[in-house]
C-alpha cells in the first residue's frame, strides 16, 4: 500500500482522479516530507519550483511591508495548495506546527497535464479559490465590528477544517493570537476583548487554550 491511498486529502488533490495505476506512478516522482514548525515551504521573493498540497497541519501566510513590519494575509489548512504561481513568491508560507506536504516539481506537472487533462483544470480550478480566499480577506477586513471579524474568521477555520458540509462547534486555533489579531486588522487587547465580550453575548461557550467552542449564539447568527 502507498502513501497515497493513505491520503486524507487525495479527493482535494490533483491526483483525485487518477486511477491507482497513475497513482503509483505519480508517487515515484512526487515527494512528502514534514515540515517542522516555524519553517517555511516558501518564501517571498524567491522563485517557486513546487506545488505543494497541504496534507497535515497549518501554515501562516506573511507578506513584509516596506517599512520593515508583517503582514499576515492568510492561513493554509490540509487541502490547500501552496505554490501555484510560476512566478516568484509573493509571500512566506510557515509552519505553525508539525506539518506534511506532497510537493511535485511544476515541470512534472505541465507533463502530467497533457495525460490527464483533469490535473489541469483542478489546477485551475485551485487557483480561483486562491483567489476567492484574497477576497474573503478583504471582505473581513471590511467589517464594521471586531465582533463581527472574529465571528467571520471562526467561520472561516471551522469550515476550512471540517469541510464546508462538516461544521464542527469546537474550533482548534493553531495560529497564535497575536497572527489572529494581525490577519484581523485589530490590536491584541481588542482581540481579547472582543472574545470576552462574545463569550457574555452567548456566541462562544468558551476560550481556553488554542480552543473554541462556539454558542448557540453563534449558530443562530451563523
Amino acid at each position: 500500500m502507498n502513501f497515497c491511498s493513505l491520503c486524507d486529502v487525495r479527493p482535494q488533490s490533483i491526483c483525485a482522479e487518477m486511477s491507482e495505476e497513475e497513482i503509483r506512478s505519480i508517487s515515484r516522482t512526487m515527494a512528502h516530507h514534514s515540515v517542522k514548525e516555524g519553517h517555511a515551504i516558501a518564501t517571498e521573493g524567491e522563485p517557486v519550483t513546487h506545488l505543494n498540497v497541504i496534507v497535515s497541519g497549518t501554515f501562516r501566510l506573511v507578506r513584509m511591508l516596506e517599512d520593515g513590519r508583517r503582514q499576515i494575509t492568510g492561513f493554509m489548512f490540509p487541502g490547500d495548495f501552496v505554490g501555484m504561481s510560476r512566478t516568484d513568491s509573493s509571500y512566506t508560507a510557515e509552519a505553525l506546527e508539525p506539518s506534511l506536504v506532497c510537493s511535485f516539481a511544476h515541470n512534472f506537472l505541465d507533463q502530467m497535464s497533457e495525460k490527464h487533462p483533469g490535473i489541469k483544470d483542478r489546477l485551475i480550478a485551485r487557483g480561483s479559490s486562491e483567489l476567492a480566499k484574497a477576497q474573503d480577506h478583504i471582505v473581513l477586513l471590511g467589517k464594521n465590528t471586531a465582533e463581527e471579524r472574529v465571528l467571520s474568521f471562526l467561520k472561516l477555520v471551522g469550515r476550512a477544517r471540517r469541510g464546508e458540509d462538516r461544521f464542527s462547534p469546537r474550533i482548534y486555533l493553531s495560529m497564535p493570537r497575536q497572527d489572529i489579531a494581525d490577519y484581523l486588522g485589530l490590536r491584541m487587547e481588542t482581540l481579547s476583548r472582543t472574545f470576552a465580550k462574545l463569550k457574555k453575548t452567548g456566541h462562544l461557550k468558551t476560550v481556553s487554550g488554542r480552543y473554541v467552542e462556539l454558542g448557540e449564539a453563534f449558530e443562530l447568527a451563523g
